[in-house]
């Protein structure tokens, strides 16, 4: 299944936005699993944008 290229857009910048919020929670987290948590979260989402980018780039 490939998305189109407005979707991808859109999935690019909904991940981007993300990944500023749990930047911003990491930065505030006390606790260490929960900033082990949280970077695991990010790093998924950085895969997935990278993924995003990747089709987008395909559909060139």
């Amino acid at each position: 299944m490939t998305l189109a290229r407005e979707e991808l857009q859109e999935a690019i910048t909904r991940t981007l936005e993300e990944i500023v919020k749990l930047k911003q929670q990491i930065a505030q987290a006390a606790d260490p699993k929960e900033k082990r948590r949280l970077k695991r979260k990010k790093k998924e989402l950085q895969y997935l944008q990278l993924w995003h980018i990747d089709q987008l780039k395909s559909l060139e």
